[in-house]
């Protein structure tokens, strides 16, 4: 019997560190010896860069699909082979003000579809932009293209915000077998009362799988082009990251917890008296 692929969903707001936590655990699974698939779904097209040899070596799909017909893309065409031998595939996006990203990364997912690429990999680890409310973002979840959603918070209220409206999404594509499989708190400040997260995920009904605490050494660590585990492997850090990667692969769905998303008016009650 074949194994199964883990494929999971990192969602959260537009800068909340969610391709840091990607790539790190891209690289910790990567020198477990599983094989591993990286996927950008952001119009910037850095979610991967980190984690590439040579940066300038990205090929993103939209430039393929711009220059090739669809029934001639290959998977070559786009899948870049970073390091410890971690494939890694950019969506990329529509000049700024012309087309739809949406679109694009719907049109991603169709030609993944296509080309059979997924289930080829022990861990597919998707970056998602989860601040837009577009269908074309909501793609792993409607497509059936992963099993478990992970949500990058942090200590500040519009973080929570996406998360609530993340989680709205996961309960109208759980059909497809979808579930949320806890909150990553990434500090914007390492001193902050931490109170108003737990009682939101509490009120969630999940859980917080980690808290990554706010430091230089990942932007000196990304300037060196490195992971945070590459860089300093026996620091703190990345022992917090170990041990949320072997959480995130012992994570189970739990039938009990039905996810209950906030409604709005008693988001803003809770979080902003």
């Amino acid at each position: 019997m074949s194994k199964k692929t883990n494929k999971i969903v990192l969602y959260g707001k537009g800068g909340i560190g969610k391709s840091t936590i990607a790539s790190n655990l891209s690289m910790i699974y990567a020198r477990q010896g599983l094989k591993v698939l990286q996927v950008g779904c952001d119009p910037k097209h850095d979610s991967t860069s980190s984690l590439l040899k040579n940066r300038k070596e990205m090929k993103t799909v939209m430039d393929i699909v711009i220059n090739k017909r669809r029934s001639e893309i290959v998977k070559d065409d786009f899948i870049i082979r970073g390091k410890k031998g971690i494939d890694c595939i950019e969506c990329g996006g529509p000049q700024a003000g012309v087309g739809c990203a949406g679109r694009g990364i719907s049109l991603m997912f169709e030609i993944l579809n296509d080309l059979d690429i997924i289930d080829k990999y022990d861990m597919v680890i998707f970056d998602v932009l989860g601040d837009v409310v577009c269908g074309g973002f909501a793609a792993p979840l409607k497509l059936n293209f992963a099993d478990r959603v992970f949500i990058v918070v942090s200590e500040e209220f519009a973080s929570l915000y996406a998360a609530n409206n993340i989680a709205r999404a996961i309960i109208h594509y759980e059909y497809n077998g979808i579930y949320l499989g806890g909150l990553i708190i990434n500090l914007r400040d390492n001193q902050a009362d931490l109170k108003n997260v737990h009682i939101f995920a509490q009120r969630l009904n999940t859980t917080v799988l980690a808290v990554i605490p706010r430091s230089k050494k990942i932007s000196e660590a990304d300037y060196k082009n490195q992971t945070m585990i590459e860089a300093y492997p026996d620091s703190d850090l990345s022992r917090k990251f170990l041990d949320l990667a072997n959480r995130i692969l012992r994570c189970k769905k739990n039938n009990l917890n039905k996810l209950k998303p906030i409604e709005e008016n008693n988001l803003y009650e809770v979080f902003l008296k």
